[in-house]
């Protein structure tokens, strides 16, 4: 017996590395993902079988260290912006994904194994559903995203959303783990096992075929072309972004995208912070910075520029808990997307989703003191203000959802611009914080997401990355990799189909997240009526009838 569970957790962290090696860019062997729980879910099973001693500890330290393996290999990256960003981004979040393995140890014990397999599928969605909107939101590690690098195979995306990933994934590991629970530990013979195999193989080959068939078929809108220039001034982001001159960084900028335009461009696209050094947004038509690029818009065909700042506002009290204290007033510090335009009015927009541990602390409202812990991750850095709404760019007629950085992340917050008649998505960002790892390449491919569930073209300009474009399918049509200074121009079409998840969202998280309550709520309850005192009054009622 004490073999058979040395061999048990041998795999386990097998299959934990299997799930790292799966994710896009650490290995990118995606179909590994499709058993690589299943020494964990036979682990976990066999704690629930009785005379196990020690359970909660085994389960615990099990279960934790397959997650921080998984994290590790995923997002070791962190590291190269941000030593204690990596360590909460592997530790903490390893420790999170144990709730569900232990919420369904539970389930299972008070209703049964079979009760217990559908309280993990609904426990682990909805985990991911709350790690969209929580405090200490960090999505990225999402099973869904495991697809990601595969557009060909996800083009379903466009109705579930990363969920349907996720579900994909969960249903087939669940399918594997009972033929091996049935062969291997309950010896029962594969023949028996035919109906269970043939579904697992439905369970595999229905979704690739169905999105391969979309793929095939879907017809672009190519009615509405959109002229766009990217550029990628490719600064070092350590140092010299913010200790350059501002002036020498955005001449740099304009020198590349002088070298594509015409008057036929539609929009200049600029990364993330290309404003490099706070300014007043009270002042911001009178600053030097903004004069400069005005000047650069009239005099080469009063092209639109989308940019990115780094913009502040000045409170006569505290606005929020991201405020900080300017003599007699208060300062509070945004990360922004600017339209800049020759004969209308400045558009401005800060971004809503912020970088944990960089741009935001969790709790800090609760807990003021922990601001002083701020960590740099990416874009900006400190305690950030947040953009209380999505803001449609509009320039030339054509509407733009103006994402910034880690927002390209958040599927459910990117439907709310289409919602609101986007039909151009762009994304600036600065990925140099990273370094050339897998970081970048990650967070480009969350475009790619973007880009089949809203059915939307992707224009996306980075400080250094990846800048490029990407098509309605979540092909990447163009771009400029890691290092290179440059400029990408492209003609785009406007889209103005709503996707069924554009329209619903993230639907399969929420149901999930009902689910889960409720089949909490009945596990709960049946352990109620294993109580002594429950025990008596069921005893009571049965000897009076």
């Amino acid at each position: 017996m004490q073999s058979a569970n040395q061999k048990l957790f041998l795999f386990t962290i097998l299959g934990a590395l299997a799930l790292g090696v799966s994710f896009p860019f650490t290995g990118g062997v995606f179909p590994l993902a499709f058993i690589a729980l299943v020494p964990l879910l036979l682990f976990n099973a066999g704690l629930n079988e009785e005379g196990v001693k020690r359970r909660f500890l085994k389960r615990l330290g099990t279960n934790y260290l397959y997650f921080v393996i998984f994290n590790a290999i995923t997002v070791w990256w962190i590291y190269n912006a941000s030593d204690a960003g990596a360590y909460m981004a592997i530790f903490a979040n390893a420790l999170l994904m144990c709730l569900p393995f232990h919420i369904t140890a539970f389930l299972a014990k008070h209703l049964g194994e079979g009760k217990g397999l559908l309280s993990f599928l609904v426990l682990w969605m909805s985990f991911e559903y709350c790690h969209y909107h929580w405090e200490l939101s960090w999505p990225w590690l999402n099973l869904g995203h495991i697809l990601g690098d595969s557009p060909m195979l996800i083009q379903w995306y466009e109705y579930s959303g990363v969920a349907g990933g996720t579900l994909w994934i969960l249903l087939t590991n669940i399918v594997v783990y009972i033929i091996v629970r049935n062969v291997w530990l309950r010896k029962e013979s594969v023949k028996i096992q035919t109906p269970i195999l043939l579904f697992s193989a439905l369970a595999v080959v229905f979704p690739i075929l169905s999105s391969i068939i979309i793929y095939s078929s879907y017809t672009e809108d190519q009615s509405q072309p959109v002229d766009i220039t990217i550029v990628q001034p490719n600064i070092e982001s350590h140092n010299a972004k913010f200790s350059l001159p501002s002036a020498i960084q955005l001449n740099k900028l304009l020198i590349a995208a002088e070298s594509k335009i015409d008057e036929n461009t539609d929009l200049i696209l600029a990364p993330e912070t290309a404003i490099p050094y706070p300014i007043n947004e009270e002042l911001l038509d009178v600053h030097p910075d903004y004069l400069g690029l005005l000047e650069f818009i009239r005099t080469h065909h009063q092209i639109p520029l989308l940019i990115g700042a780094d913009t502040y506002q000045i409170y006569p009290e505290k606005h929020s808990p991201a405020s900080t204290p300017y003599g007699p007033d208060w300062y509070e510090n945004y990360n922004t997307a600017l339209l800049i335009q020759a004969n209308n009015p400045k558009t401005i927009y800060h971004k809503a989703k912020l970088v944990l541990g960089g741009e935001k602390l969790p709790f800090v409202g609760m807990f003021p003191f922990l601001q002083e812990y701020s960590v740099e991750l990416g874009g900006t850095s400190g305690m950030l203000g947040v953009g209380e709404e999505p803001v449609v760019f509009d320039a030339k007629g054509v509407k733009y959802a103006p994402l910034i950085c880690y927002e390209s992340v958040y599927g459910d917050y990117v439907s709310m611009f289409v919602r609101q008649g986007a039909t151009v998505l762009t994304v600036i960002t600065n990925d140099g914080w990273w370094g050339d790892t897998p970081g970048y390449k990650q967070h480009r491919m969350f475009s790619q997401i973007r880009a089949i569930e809203n059915r939307r073209y992707v224009a996306r300009s980075a400080n250094t990355g990846i800048s490029c474009f990407i098509d309605p399918k979540g092909e990447v049509i163009s771009e400029l990799g890691w290092d290179e200074y440059g400029a990408l121009r492209e003609v785009v079409y406007e889209q103005k189909e709503i996707t069924f998840f554009a329209k619903y969202g993230d639907f399969l998280g929420r149901i999930s997240a009902y689910l889960a309550l409720a089949m909490m709520l009945y596990g709960f309850v049946e352990r109620l009526k294993k109580l002594p005192y429950f025990e008596k009054i069921n005893a009571g009622s049965k000897s009076d009838n």
